[in-house]
């Protein structure tokens, strides 16, 4: 099946699962794009058209389409109902969500409303919810730049360096020199020039 006539319907699961990576607000409705594909078109059709396997696919990477609402409290309150009579819940997907669909919204909701989901988040895995906004991949790639241009810390101006220079970054970027696949994935965020250097340093 393909969309556009350009991706493939793997790709536009990839393209799926990079958005939700990165920390990206998911929307089910045609203006919601993503790094310029029309990422909103391709979840909104596959609701109305109801493919079953296409569905259940998107609602294994953490989009769950009876979930969405318009009502950034309504949807909280379906949350939590489903994570407190989920028997076997699956904290990862539900950790997906959580950042995609409620974070996002936790200025305008209310209190009682956020409190009962900690109370359910804390009885089914034990630890408590945390409300501040996950670091995003766009996130890491500027202080990975910042650490880049920063002479004081880096003065051999190096993409790549020792683990007590680049502290907490290291394993985040140890792991980009290392897996091809994952660099591929972020090399739009980088100029010609940055591009050369980090080609140079084995990236």
């Amino acid at each position: 099946m393909k969309y556009n006539k350009r991706l493939t319907e793997n790709e536009w699961l990839d393209l799926l699962k990079n958005a939700i990576d990165d920390g990206v607000e998911i929307q089910v409705n045609h203006r919601f794009k993503y790094k310029n594909k029309s990422l909103g078109t391709f979840l909104t059709s596959a609701k109305r058209k109801n493919k079953i396997e296409l569905i259940q696919k998107i609602e294994a990477l953490g989009i769950h389409f009876k979930m969405h609402s318009k009502n950034p409290e309504h949807y909280l309150e379906k949350f939590t109902v489903q994570l407190s009579t989920d028997k076997k819940p699956n904290k990862q997907r539900y950790l997906t969500r959580f950042n995609s669909y409620v974070l996002p919204k936790k200025d305008i909701l209310k209190k009682e409303t956020i409190k009962k989901l900690n109370k359910v988040w804390k009885m089914k895995f034990g630890d408590i919810r945390k409300w501040e906004k996950p670091e995003t991949t766009i996130d890491k790639i500027q202080k990975w730049k910042q650490f880049r241009y920063d002479k004081k810390k880096n003065p051999s101006e190096k993409w790549f360096d020792y683990k007590k220079n680049m502290g907490k970054l290291y394993g985040w970027v140890y792991v980009r020199k290392t897996n091809e696949q994952k660099m591929n994935l972020i090399l739009e965020h980088f100029n010609d020039k940055e591009l050369t250097e980090l080609k140079q340093e084995g990236f």
